[in-house]
């Protein structure tokens, strides 16, 4: 890797935190330079402007959020056991700071659902991305018969994204990480009521 794209992902991860706690808008190009320590045409010798930093710092929280993700579903066989595991992977986001500033989505979505278009788009797909995934293992699930064969995969993601959502939203705003376990739990009694008997 040559050192001009080394400086470039450094620019990237440094700004991606700032970015993700401070939202688009919060984020001056003057922090950004101050955190990444380069001068302002170190950045523009990477980047055209505020929104391509912005566009590739959310692009690296996203996949942050998806490594731990996947680490905590790849190790679970069965799919209620991943779904659990997923209740998991969000309380350590929120209290251990996995991805700096929460999730990336939320954190996105919140701020730009009339705000900037193309930050919109982007939270939109990695919700997309997210859904999808949590489908797969909920179909497994039906095929398997652990759950039910009348769940409504799209409504049970939507349930299951809320209240996951909710509670990392409620623990950062009131700084407590007791929410993120309320809503987890409910997620949980939520899949035991999904199980087959």
């Amino acid at each position: 890797m040559g050192k001009g794209q080394v400086t470039k992902e450094h620019i990237i991860r440094q700004s991606a935190g700032l970015f993700n706690t401070k939202g688009y808008t919060g984020t001056s190009l003057s922090e950004i330079i101050e955190r990444c320590n380069v001068r302002k045409g170190g950045i523009y010798n990477h980047f055209e402007n505020k929104d391509e930093i912005a566009l590739a710092a959310f692009d690296y929280m996203f996949k942050q959020l998806k490594v731990l993700l996947s680490k905590a579903v790849t190790e679970q066989s069965e799919p209620t056991e991943k779904m659990m595991a997923i209740c998991e992977a969000y309380i350590m986001l929120v209290e251990q700071d996995a991805c700096e500033g929460g999730c990336p989505i939320m954190n996105t979505a919140v701020e730009n659902d009339d705000g900037h278009p193309k930050l919109k788009q982007r939270a939109q797909l990695a919700m997309s991305d997210i859904m999808s995934g949590l489908g797969e293992i909920i179909r497994e699930g039906i095929k398997r018969q652990q759950f039910r064969s009348d769940i409504d995969v799209e409504e049970a993601c939507s349930v299951v994204i809320a209240l996951i959502e909710g509670g990392v939203m409620l623990s950062k705003l009131y700084n407590d990480n007791k929410y993120i376990r309320h809503c987890t739990n409910q997620v949980k009694e939520y899949i035991h009521g999904s199980m087959n008997a």
